[in-house]
């Protein structure tokens, strides 16, 4: 695939992500909604913010360490070029090349403290969400989907349905593991596939009694990067405040809507175009 390709494909995913994220803040736009999704983010962030205050010297320690092994893997395999070789100019270059490490390691605890802060905080909403907000962002989702209201999922094989339920518990084992292996942007890819897998434990309920697991699967495979993309923006929306006191509600019905929004591509002859389903107006 060409960077071309590359580049185009980040681009749809994302601007797919920033239309669910759009019809799903027009969703949350209620008082029971708002409510529950507040006091929802309210908690997490209470309770994540006393132990990370409780606990800081612990978590910043383990993240030093972390950022340590993975700058100083990329040093040893050439792919930092301030840091490969840097003892080759006596005993200023190891002195230079001491300092750029500490700075590397330092930048890179930081970002991996505020991941970690925004990521335990979106991770424990997203738990919480089938009990408390699922079901009304996905009858409120599901009313601009006439095509979908109603339907009834078409038989599974036994293959296919044990692909989609064990799919996800995969990722975060063999897929986070994988990542871990590939230095320097391992911490990058972890994050990536965080993000995907926190919005695909969501897809089962928003998808329940519409589809069959094999139908899933397919509308999971149309919107793998914008389930990506959409993780994505969340966790950066975690760190926005005021605004982050819609994250449960916007996370649960952009769930949805890239759910539906998939299963119906899935299920269109190749080549078809999309007649509008959805505007973002209000309606």
């Amino acid at each position: 695939m060409s960077l071309k390709t590359r580049l185009q494909a980040i681009a749809n995913a994302f601007g797919e992500a920033f239309t669910c994220l759009g019809l799903a803040l027009r969703d949350s736009l209620r008082p029971g909604i708002l409510l529950r999704s507040s006091g929802l983010c309210l908690l997490a962030f209470g309770v994540w913010s006393w132990v990370f205050y409780s606990y800081f010297e612990q978590i910043a320690t383990l993240a030093g360490w972390i950022s340590f092994v993975v700058i100083y893997g990329g040093a040893a395999l050439g792919l930092i070029p301030s840091l490969a070789g840097g003892s080759g100019g006596g005993m200023g270059g190891i002195a230079g090349a001491l300092a750029m490490l500490i700075l590397y390691v330092a930048a890179l605890t930081l970002v991996m403290l505020v991941t970690l802060y925004a990521g335990v905080i979106v991770l424990s909403i997203r738990l919480a969400l089938p009990w408390l907000l699922m079901d009304a962002l996905r009858s409120r989702s599901l009313r601009h989907y006439p095509a979908l209201a109603g339907r009834s999922p078409a038989p599974t094989e036994l293959l296919r349905g044990l692909r989609y339920r064990l799919g996800p518990w995969l990722g975060i084992t063999a897929g986070l593991l994988l990542c871990l292996l590939i230095p320097l942007v391992n911490g990058l890819l972890v994050l990536i596939l965080l993000a995907y897998l926190n919005v695909r434990f969501l897809v089962p309920p928003a998808l329940s009694r519409l589809a069959s697991g094999a139908e899933q699967l397919g509308a999971i495979n149309q919107q793998r990067g914008a389930m990506a993309a959409f993780g994505l923006l969340m966790f950066l929306l975690a760190l926005v405040p005021v605004l982050n006191l819609l994250l449960p509600a916007l996370l649960a019905g952009g769930a949805c809507h890239l759910a539906y929004r998939g299963l119906d591509r899935s299920h269109r002859p190749a080549g078809v175009t999309p007649a509008p389903q959805v505007s973002l107006p209000a309606g």
